[in-house]
């Protein structure tokens, strides 16, 4: 039986665990990619940040699994936020994450991406910031990988300029950050994508310290030191891939998804 999209989007579900004003709020989303970069980054600044749960995406159609975090079960899509002066010239009041440690299956994530988008038309979002793996080209041994950018409008091209985040000129990004992206390009709203290089082999917590890194210098009036992230890094590559294999008994083999891509 075939089923639309239509369908698969009634089966999201956004939960608030309380009502919040969104309004004026930067929203990172944070979808596992190339080398876990981008959930690593994203738990590094809601523990950096001390940010709040409060909500999460919840369907059928997404792993079967619970996150545990500081002796807390939680779904693997969760939504946190908090007060704190961010985006573009400090122009948002509040910022939110949404997260999680699973990409969701093929048949979702154009959905999944469009309810996002619908549920930041509601809140009033001001703008949404995606966090991206991307694969390392040439040397897979350098130490160092460098950041890229993508803007929606020209507003967001000029923001990535001012700060001299090279925008990636050529190249194809797919899963959830590619829906928000060309969603974004045809409703002129403001998406701007950051991309690390990642080695795709293992979780790779220096390539996400080197996204935090970059984030820390556009979000005025937040500090979010990368130091702990680099110093840190064996240790937590050690634990996600811990993580990983303990979710390997119960958990179903879920679909694969295309690899992300970058030139």
């Amino acid at each position: 039986m075939h089923i639309s999209k239509c369908d698969i989007m009634e089966e999201i579900e956004i939960l608030e665990y309380k009502e919040m004003d969104l309004s004026e709020s930067m929203v990172l989303v944070a979808f596992p990619t190339v080398g876990m970069i981008s959930s690593i980054a994203g738990n590094y600044i809601i523990d950096t940040l001390k940010l709040k749960e409060i909500g999460s995406i919840i369907s059928r159609y997404f792993s079967p699994t619970a996150i545990i975090h500081k002796s807390l079960a939680s779904p693997p899509v969760r939504i946190y936020a908090g007060n704190k002066n961010c985006g573009p010239d400090g122009s948002c009041e509040q910022i939110v994450v949404i997260i999680s440690e699973f990409m969701p299956p093929l048949e979702i994530i154009q959905p999944l991406a469009e309810k996002i988008l619908r549920w930041a038309d509601q809140k009033k979002v001001k703008i949404i910031t995606a966090l991206e793996g991307t694969h390392a080209l040439g040397n897979q041994e350098k130490k160092k990988f460098n950041v890229h950018g993508i803007g929606s409008t020209p507003e967001m091209k000029k923001f990535l300029d001012n700060y001299d985040i090279d925008q990636t000129k050529e190249g194809m990004i797919t899963g959830v950050t590619g829906v928000l992206l060309y969603k974004a390009v045809l409703e002129k709203r403001d998406v701007i994508c950051l991309l690390s290089e990642a080695h795709e082999t293992y979780p790779d917590s220096r390539s996400a310290a080197s996204l935090v890194k970059k984030l820390d210098i556009i979000l005025p009036g937040i500090k979010i030191d990368p130091e702990p992230l680099y110093n840190e890094a064996e240790k937590i590559e050690a634990n996600i891939k811990k993580f990983l294999e303990q979710s390997k008994p119960t958990a179903p083999a879920l679909p694969k998804t295309p690899m992300y891509m970058y030139g």
